[in-house]
């Protein structure tokens, strides 16, 4: 059976930054006549069919970074192969942490025997129950990675896509003030090995505790030279 942990596109229900507007439907023509006291002169009304535009932030929902996202020469999201986005061997590991708090290399050691095997980590927090409830401190407080947790995972194993259940791989205000190098979490786990990874934020993970993955997807739209998309994120479970 088949489980969805990506988070519906819902505008009520998308937690962004605050000054990012989220994502809008533009009418191009619609099959009605103009609604009374609509401004719309520029839709097509008593159209033979509906079409739209969408606007929406590459960063919307859960969705992936791809190298190009920290990096001016990293891989863009074009260059991807519909493989990259399908992992056989995925590990979900259920570390709790609370505001601002950090996932540390000896949490991760005790799962090395599993990571060992994996081509990706899936990590739920458990911060994601405030998601809907108090989404300014999930933006402002999420938990994230140590550095070294970071290099630990991409030094030691075979990993191509990092996951979490958290708004972003690194807390963003954090990355930001970071110096000398401005996020470095994500520049370590999408550039250190030069190779086609990615990390998946904002993930719907609780609904995968408890259950055995036999495999992960994050298929996203590959809309040619841009650095995150959406993606239709889901995992195939033992019945």
């Amino acid at each position: 059976m088949f489980i969805e942990v990506s988070y519906s596109l819902v505008p009520d229900e998308i937690v962004m930054p605050g000054p990012i507007d989220k994502p809008e439907v533009v009418k191009r023509s619609r099959m009605i006549s103009q609604p009374q006291g609509s401004n719309q002169d520029d839709v097509r009304w008593d159209s033979y069919n509906n079409t739209s535009f969408a606007h929406f932030f590459a960063h919307t929902g859960t969705h992936i970074d791809v190298p190009f996202h920290v990096d001016p020469a990293g891989f863009r999201l074009h260059e991807f192969e519909l493989s990259d986005f399908i992992f056989d061997d995925p590990v979900l590991l259920d570390i709790p942490k609370d505001d601002l708090e950090k996932i540390t290399v000896d949490e991760l050691k005790v799962h090395e025997k599993e990571l060992a095997k994996a081509d990706a980590v899936l990590i739920h927090t458990g911060f994601s129950k405030i998601r809907k409830q108090d989404p300014e401190r999930f933006v402002a407080n999420q938990p994230s990675f140590t550095l070294d947790a970071a290099n630990y995972l991409v030094d030691n194993f075979n990993i191509r896509g990092y996951g979490i259940d958290t708004i972003g791989i690194e807390n963003i205000p954090e990355g930001k003030a970071a110096s000398p190098v401005q996020f470095p979490v994500h520049k370590t786990f999408m550039l250190k090995k030069q190779q086609r990874n990615f990390v998946i934020e904002d993930l719907n993970l609780a609904l995968l505790l408890g259950k055995k993955i036999l495999r992960f997807y994050a298929i996203p739209w590959r809309l040619y030279d841009i650095e995150a998309m959406p993606v239709t994120a889901f995992a195939e479970v033992e019945a």
